[in-house]
């Protein structure tokens, strides 16, 4: 998830005055002081679109990214501004999708999963995102509650499999259990993207354990501090 000569951060609200995110020009040159000194040497910037809420276009954005880099360089700060942007889904995010805002010299399409959401619809929207020749990177995925690893609690394969191999209509119509949502997003070729602040415990234990677990099972194939402000930068990143 790391390249050790250039640091990369994939999921960062740095761009003032975009979204929740830094309100300030002094507070994203702050964040970006901070970073330089973790050793990042690139940051995307993901800023939110959430239908009427977060708005911003992505020529705004653009011009957002270009004018903080413009500081980042004057004030000698070696780090390198990569556009991006969080896509919230909804009901209008494939309307998104005809000019979408992908990261930077990637395919690599950045989005977060409500808390609230019907399983089928995540499925519905993502396959659609993959038809278009997308590569869907979930933000977080250890803080949704819709993603979880097949137990065997939950996986009832073994039993779907019993009652197939009988001599029932059911055998007729399917041999398995459709997987979680987790293990189909994994079938359709989403990647997955870890808040650093996770593994921490910022978001609380189960979140925490979630996040090792997520890890030992070799889920995660990018890594973002979902940085707001200097203050949760500093907690990410365990700075004083």
């Amino acid at each position: 998830m790391r390249d050790k000569k250039r640091v990369t951060d994939y999921h960062c609200h740095i761009l003032p005055g975009i979204d929740d995110g830094a309100e300030t020009l002094e507070s994203a040159l702050l964040m970006a002081r901070l970073f330089h000194k973790a050793g990042y040497r690139e940051i995307y910037c993901t800023s939110h679109l959430i239908k009427g809420r977060y708005e911003a276009s992505s020529s705004e954005i653009l011009d957002a990214r270009n004018q903080l880099q413009s500081e980042l360089d004057r004030e000698q700060i070696n780090i390198k501004l990569l556009l991006g942007r969080e896509h919230y889904i909804d009901e209008f995010l494939l309307d998104n999708l005809r000019q979408p805002l992908l990261l930077e010299d990637t395919n690599l399409f950045l989005i977060e999963i409500p808390p609230f959401i019907a399983v089928e619809l995540v499925k519905e929207i993502l396959f659609q995102v993959t038809c278009r020749g997308y590569v869907p990177l979930i933000a977080h995925p250890e803080r949704s509650n819709l993603l979880e690893l097949p137990t065997p609690e939950k996986d009832n394969t073994k039993f779907w499999n019993f009652w197939s191999n009988q001599k029932s209509p059911i055998k007729n119509h399917q041999s398995k259990m459709p997987p979680n949502l987790l293990t189909y997003l994994q079938d359709i070729g989403c990647q997955f993207q870890a808040n650093l602040g996770s593994f921490h415990g910022l978001y609380g234990k189960n979140i925490q354990n979630k996040a090792k677990s997520f890890e030992q099972a070799s889920i995660y194939t990018h890594l973002g501090t979902d940085a707001h402000n200097p203050d949760h930068l500093k907690q990410i990143l365990n700075i004083t």
